[in-house]
């Protein structure tokens, strides 16, 4: 029977919730670009890389041609530089999801491993403002690998981190893409929320999920 030794954790929608600061930095584009763009649009970025996000922005959202990449780029910057301005305004109260904090307490409490992959370049700053990076062991972000999700690359370098094989881990995560990646990497996935009941394990929020649910899922009873 495997024994659950680490946890790697996605970020955003899992410990925190950040999307409210990218959905007002994206709007703020929008509206400047004079582009449609609203909250249920902005839903559907969950776990994309920016420039995707862009392009889709253009064009399936408002049936234009996407700009060239350097311009693409250029925009997502900018959206970046709104999104850091929201950011450092933002307290660990804003950021925290309930029982973020206790579950990775218990989880220090019992010597499991834990571990951030997160695809974005911003998950360190997030963390700092969450005020929990004295709980985490290793935070991986997309400064750390070539491709983001589903390429199960950044799982596979926090199972690395862990120092554990992927039958002594979970992931948890609450994009699809997020759960795509965590399978390509052999992981058992734990979906948070109602975007990814396809995993493994679902929850509706991080406050449900306990330990022994991850043991079970393992086969550790």
């Amino acid at each position: 029977m495997s024994e659950l030794k680490a946890v790697i954790f996605d970020l955003d929608g899992v410990l925190v919730d950040s999307h409210f600061l990218h959905y007002k930095s994206w709007q703020r584009l929008a509206d400047e670009l004079g582009l449609n763009f609203d909250e249920k649009m902005g839903d559907t970025y969950r776990g994309m890389e920016r420039s995707e996000c862009m392009r889709i922005m253009y064009e399936d959202f408002n049936g234009k041609t996407a700009p060239p990449m350097d311009k693409i780029n250029e925009l997502t910057d900018k959206k970046n530089v709104y999104y850091l301005e929201l950011l450092d305004n933002a307290t660990a109260e804003d950021l925290l999801l309930p029982g973020s904090i206790a579950l990775l307490k218990s989880l220090r409490e019992e010597k499991i491993g834990i571990v951030i992959a997160s695809g974005s370049k911003n998950a360190k700053q997030v963390i700092k403002h969450a005020g929990f990076e004295y709980l985490v062991d290793t935070i991986i972000d997309r400064f750390d690998v070539e491709n983001t999700k589903p390429d199960p690359a950044i799982f596979l370098k926090g199972i690395n981190a862990a120092g554990v094989p992927a039958e002594n881990a979970v992931g948890i995560e609450d994009a699809l893409l997020g759960v795509e990646a965590l399978r390509a990497a052999g992981l058992k996935s734990i979906g948070v929320g109602h975007y990814v009941n396809t995993a493994d394990l679902h929850v509706e929020k991080i406050a449900d999920l306990t330990i022994e649910m991850m043991r079970i899922l393992i086969g550790n009873r």
